[in-house]
């Protein structure tokens, strides 16, 4: 009973925690929630091949795409519902987080999931300043309520 009810909040509480759209022309929004400015899709003029870490900060987005590229996957795929998967692949839907921000990543993966018929993936990018074990932590919550969840892991 106790994982159907936390089943049934997260996929309530996914529809609060994913947006559908706002994007400026170059895939950015401010974030209202958690205050900030980030980025779904890499502009039209991005950068030819991998730019050197010291030229500017990597984004989730920029990490994303890398990624997704590497797995012949489609970027910021959008749903029948009008919300973007940061990566689809023949597989996954995969919702790609900074490690701080696992437990948004859960619900989103899992609306993903369920809105193209994929399984749920998250790829968790880990911060070297990160204090906590973040991955520790989802790895934990998704085995305890045994969420049909893949983790994809990138080092920073």
């Amino acid at each position: 009973m106790k994982k159907a009810f936390l089943v049934i909040c997260m996929m309530t509480s996914v529809f609060l925690m994913s947006h559908s759209g706002g994007l400026n022309k170059d895939g950015c929004h401010n974030d209202r929630k958690n205050g900030g400015y980030h980025c779904h899709r890499s502009s039209s003029s991005g950068i030819q091949g991998i730019p050197q870490q010291n030229e500017f900060k990597l984004s989730e987005g920029s990490i994303n795409t890398r990624w997704c590229e590497s797995r012949g996957g489609i970027a910021e795929f959008r749903t029948k519902d009008g919300t973007y998967v940061d990566c689809l692949t023949d597989t996954y839907a995969v919702e790609a987080e900074f490690d701080n921000n696992w437990k948004e990543a859960i619900g989103q993966s899992l609306h993903y999931a369920e809105s193209t018929n994929k399984r749920a993936a998250i790829l968790l990018i880990k911060r070297q300043k990160s204090k906590k074990d973040y991955y520790g932590e989802l790895e934990r919550v998704i085995i305890k309520y045994q969420l049909p969840i893949r983790i994809f892991v990138i080092d920073l």
